[in-house]
């Protein structure tokens, strides 16, 4: 099953009080047949963090997907942290000169999952949660990196940061979704007392696998307004790596509820008209397993264009169909 990624930074309401820009950055990338996610907390007391943060994602990210297999295949743990705290530091190099500052006007955490051919990396520095979902349920991968005091951690930019980076590797078996969570969204999601992670995140780790990104990211953003920042002032992000699996079906594999949910149809599935809607959804996503035009949609329908372009809007709206440069497709099929 293809992996699919979502990810989203959204600023804090402390920081929104005193004007000061989101801290946390997110990336993801998909090249070489590699999946990458990143995330950066910039540091509450750097001036400039959130360029830190900026850079140190885009960078980092593209240089997991180029080396990934050398990063999985090199046995030597401390060479491995030495290269990606290197490219870091690098990007954080070139925008001092940018920003006519300091390296430690730019510190960040980072947070790091990348996959590819059956395999997985996972880097983690500073704070934040790394967490995965296999067929025994979640799971924490990575805990917070906190000192003495909950608001004290390690950045890119510490002397120390090579002896404090985690890194993970090996194969995914049956691993199906990776999330990444700053210290804030970690508020919401993350148990520190048990280290376990909130049945929620299965459920984001589920949707990044049915709906399209474009779709998904803003209903996140919405979730993360309404619902995670009421716990924390920070900033707060997540970053997804996810794939159909046991754990997380295919929609038509899903009963008959929760199909209606994605489908966005109201009403009781016990009416027979909603139903038919239901039914009608699913045939359309079945003959959409392969890029198809609106034309033959329409004839393998029985239906006039018109009627089929409205019954499929449906679902591009809900982001359950995606357009292709060869028509439309469901998404994660």
């Amino acid at each position: 099953m293809e992996w699919k990624s979502i990810c989203c930074a959204v600023q804090g309401r402390g920081h929104a009080k005193k004007n000061i820009p989101c801290q946390d950055k997110v990336a993801r990338l998909n090249s070489n047949g590699v999946q990458v996610i990143a995330l950066a907390d910039g540091a509450g007391s750097a001036a400039l963090s959130h360029f830190g943060a900026e850079c140190v994602v885009n960078r980092v990210s593209n240089f997991v997907a180029e080396k990934f297999f050398d990063l999985i295949a090199q046995t030597d743990g401390i060479k491995v942290k030495q290269e990606i705290l290197s490219v870091a530091l690098q990007s954080l190099t070139d925008a001092t000169k940018i920003h006519d500052c300091t390296l430690k006007d730019l510190a960040s955490t980072l947070l790091v999952a990348a996959v590819g051919d059956g395999k997985f990396f996972l880097a983690h520095l500073g704070d934040g949660v790394i967490g995965y979902l296999n067929d025994a349920g979640l799971k924490t991968a990575s805990v917070p990196d906190n000192g003495e005091f909950s608001n004290e951690t390690v950045f890119v930019t510490s002397s120390d940061a090579a002896a404090h980076m985690r890194i993970y590797k090996g194969a995914l078996k049956t691993i199906s979704g990776f999330i990444l969570m700053s210290d804030g969204s970690e508020q919401s999601l993350y148990n520190k007392r048990n280290k376990n992670l909130a049945p929620a995140v299965k459920r984001l780790m589920h949707r990044t696998c049915l709906v399209d990104a474009e779709k998904l990211t803003p209903q996140l953003e919405d979730a993360i307004k309404s619902v995670i920042l009421e716990n924390t002032q920070d900033d707060c992000s997540l970053a997804i790596l996810a794939r159909n699996s046991e754990q997380l079906p295919p929609l038509n594999e899903l009963p008959l509820s929760e199909r209606q949910e994605f489908f966005r149809i109201d009403g009781s599935p016990a009416f027979r008209k909603v139903r038919k809607k239901i039914f009608r959804c699913d045939k359309i996503c079945a003959l959409l397993a392969r890029p198809v035009t609106l034309r033959e949609l329409a004839r393998k329908l029985h239906l006039k264009t018109p009627y089929a372009e409205k019954k499929l809007r449906r679902l591009v709206d809900a982001g359950i169909v995606t357009r292709t440069t060869n028509g439309f497709e469901t998404y994660g099929s």
